[in-house]
């Protein structure tokens, strides 16, 4: 049984998909995991799920270079979600730049960012959200 039941990645970098997903399955972190390429597939899907009535994913890692919708526009909608469908997830902008201006942005998202994590994703890392969960 794995630490969560759904988990989405969104991220246009098929590599870093592979290796997150393999990563999360083998460390028991989570087997159900949704994949996105851009900002607007995902905010699309998600919106997709609250209007079924369905729980959205209990982690979001979220990419900020990605094409047709950025990361930061994605997060300027997924705020816009209510709160109320919101409030079980937690998401974590994962970005290989561990840029002082793109912390201090995610800052910004108080209360709908968890973390600012940089890649690569470790099972530590991994380990360190699970964490997170259980506080």
């Amino acid at each position: 049984m794995s630490m969560y039941e759904s988990c989405c990645v969104i991220d246009d970098d098929a590599f870093f998909f592979f290796n997150t997903k393999r990563l999360m399955q083998k460390s028991g972190f989570c087997d159900n995991i949704l994949h996105y390429s851009n900002g607007q597939e995902a905010i699309d899907a998600l919106v997709g799920l609250i209007i079924e009535d369905i729980a959205l994913p209990q982690v979001i890692l979220l990419d900020l270079n990605m094409p047709k919708k950025n990361g930061w526009e994605f997060l300027k909608e997924y705020k816009a979600l209510p709160q109320s469908k919101r409030k079980h997830t937690q998401l974590y902008i994962i970005s290989s730049f561990s840029s002082p201006s793109g912390m201090a942005k995610a800052q910004e998202y108080e209360g709908i960012v968890d973390d600012y994590i940089t890649k690569p994703l470790t099972e530590e890392k991994l380990m360190q959200i699970a964490k997170k969960a259980v506080q």
